[in-house]
């Protein structure tokens, strides 16, 4: 990658990692469910009529747009709410590393090595000794929505780069209008029909601002940025670049909220880390060469099929 795509990948590092203490914050005067509503209605609907709309199949925009923005932030809005840290909450969220290299395996037929499997088994401990370490039913709950969030983060990447070389910030806005309506159905059911016009009612300038940051920072920033680099590189190359997220959340959640961990939780992360370490940075170079030559013979039969 050249010296600008690893500044952009540090860029969205930070843009997403101080997103969980925005969240954090944001959860605080709006429920989870008409949270995430408005997040997409302010990142895709104002841009409607301006942007025009992906060269792909309408199937494969809903995908990604469930994918990406439905199924991902409903289970990692809700997991925060049921109190999981936020800085742990982007750590964990980076399971999406591994889900993304064991899709690449069926869907582009990357073969996993030795050290990509030692790497997952050492990071799943890590984060099954989490689980041991939080009290209470709510906090694993949490936890295990948040698994749930790096599943779909996986697959949204696997759709990305199927989808090529495409416009990122259409990507972005035009899957920003699936979520929608499948949040505000879930907002009705479960935070009750007036959830909306309270919030209206009680919304201070910081939960306006939390909503405005995570609408149009982190989606259309952030969002275009990482789509961009997932376009160009394969999906297990961009991935590493993740695991500078929970390092500024964690950073921001000490600054900000005044989140403390506890040594065991503490070790547990670090596992975690190493976990993803090993899985993503100690590729051979004959590795990476025979992935990227794999993915341009792929977009050749695609485009050749087209």
């Amino acid at each position: 990658m050249p010296l600008r795509h690893i500044a952009m990948a540090f860029f969205v590092a930070v843009v997403w990692g101080f997103n969980f203490v925005v969240i954090k914050l944001g959860l605080s005067e709006v429920p989870p469910f008409a949270f995430a509503f408005l997040r997409y209605v302010f990142a895709g609907l104002p841009l409607l009529f301006f942007i025009k709309r992906p060269p792909i199949s309408f199937k494969l925009l809903i995908a990604a747009g469930l994918t990406m923005g439905f199924f991902k932030f409903a289970f990692l809005f809700v997991g925060i709410n049921y109190g999981v840290a936020a800085g742990l909450g982007s750590l964990v969220l980076q399971s999406q590393a591994f889900f993304t290299i064991l899709l690449s395996v069926f869907v582009f037929n990357h073969r996993l090595e030795f050290h990509q499997i030692l790497g997952i088994v050492i990071a799943f401990t890590g984060i099954f000794c989490i689980g041991l370490q939080t009290h209470g039913n709510a906090n694993f709950f949490g936890l295990c929505l948040i698994l749930c969030a790096g599943f779909s983060w996986g697959v949204s990447n696997i759709l990305i780069r199927k989808a090529g070389p495409i416009d990122p910030f259409s990507m972005i806005v035009w899957t920003s209008l699936v979520p929608p309506l499948p949040f505000l159905g879930l907002s009705f059911v479960f935070e009750g029909k007036n959830a909306l016009v309270e919030i209206a009612h009680q919304l201070t300038w910081v939960g306006g601002a939390c909503v405005l940051y995570v609408s149009w920072i982190a989606t259309w920033v952030g969002g275009t940025l990482w789509t961009k680099l997932m376009s160009l590189y394969p999906p297990a190359h961009v991935a590493p670049y993740s695991l500078l997220i929970p390092v500024i959340a964690f950073l921001s959640g000490w600054l900000f909220l005044d989140e403390t961990i506890t040594l065991e939780t503490s070790l547990a992360c670090f596992m975690i880390f190493a976990g993803l370490a090993i899985n993503q940075y100690t590729r051979s170079t004959r590795h990476q060469t025979s992935i990227t030559q794999t993915d341009t013979d792929l977009n050749s039969q695609e485009q050749q099929a087209a």
